[in-house]
């Protein structure tokens, strides 16, 4: 299984509705995080206008990617350099439609999501908030190394707390020899 990533800057219209239509098709994922079925539509164009980056962020630090396996967009991935500081890396997003779900696509999305964030100079850390009412998402992101940091957010656009996990990407990976 092979898993690509194509990056999106100034989106098309056809783009934009593909995206839309990728997460549609991950509702679960909407409900348990903001209550609702499906994102807004304009919700889509507007990650790429940078008016919902943190501060100190702008559109220039913020890398969006389609994830595509056998010739098809499956999901979506948003990912931010420099963080808090110039060696950690946010992952804003990483959506797969429901139905590509389960079959080991996104472990491998998420490979090649690390992959690239180790391909940017310096980077050290990976983070990732995970909405607190999207209890699916803990097992999946611990699978992959990653730790709560013991923070947490509060945004009111979503049903919870924002947690943050974080992976150490300077640390060696383990390997069954390493573990056993």
């Amino acid at each position: 299984m092979t898993i690509q990533l194509t990056r999106i800057v100034a989106p098309s219209a056809a783009q934009l509705s593909e995206l839309y239509q990728v997460c549609s098709e991950a509702p679960r994922y909407w409900r348990l995080t903001e209550g609702k079925a499906l994102p807004a539509r304009d919700a889509i164009a507007g990650w790429f206008d940078g008016n919902e980056l943190p501060p100190g962020r702008n559109i220039a630090d913020q890398q969006i990617y389609g994830i595509h396996y056998a010739g098809q967009l499956v999901g979506v991935t948003m990912l931010l350099k420099g963080w808090r500081y110039p060696g950690q890396s946010m992952i804003s997003l990483l959506l797969l439609a429901e139905r590509w779900q389960g079959q080991g696509l996104g472990r491998l999305a998420y490979e090649r999501v690390e992959q690239l964030i180790r391909s940017w100079p310096g980077m050290r850390t990976v983070r990732i908030g995970i909405i607190a009412s999207n209890e699916p998402a803990f097992p999946f992101w611990r699978k992959l190394g990653f730790s709560e940091t013991g923070e947490r957010k509060r945004d009111l656009s979503f049903l919870a707390d924002t947690i943050l996990l974080e992976k150490n990407l300077a640390a060696l990976p383990q390997t069954a020899e390493l573990a056993g």
